[in-house]
């Protein structure tokens, strides 16, 4: 019997997480344009759009911060990835030792 892809999955075949040995950083890729669309790591989060929806139009960050980052923020970079891209981020993938207080 044959299975039908489901819309999440066919999604997170569009995206990769790449995680920094140290658990000091994770980057997510877009696997169609090649272009980094999200980053975690000590000085602040990067959630942005793909390069292929810049070119249409819209804008480079849909949610950006500068500075030391919180566990608030590690909750919050991993629902909006899941949320905007369907990519489950593991909880463990950054060193929560690293967050600020």
């Amino acid at each position: 019997m044959s299975r039908t892809a489901t819309d999440t999955e066919i999604h997170m075949d569009c995206y990769e997480v790449q995680l920094s040995e140290g658990r000091n950083a994770v980057w997510i890729h877009s696997l169609i344009d090649g272009s980094t669309v999200g980053r975690f790591g000590r000085m602040g989060v990067d959630l942005h759009n793909s390069i292929t929806d810049q070119r249409q139009g819209m804008s480079e960050c849909r949610l950006c911060t500068h500075g030391p980052v919180t566990r608030a923020d590690w909750q919050l970079f991993r629902e909006k990835a899941l949320e905007w891209w369907g990519v489950d981020v593991p909880a463990n993938a950054f060193d929560l030792r690293l967050l600020a207080k």
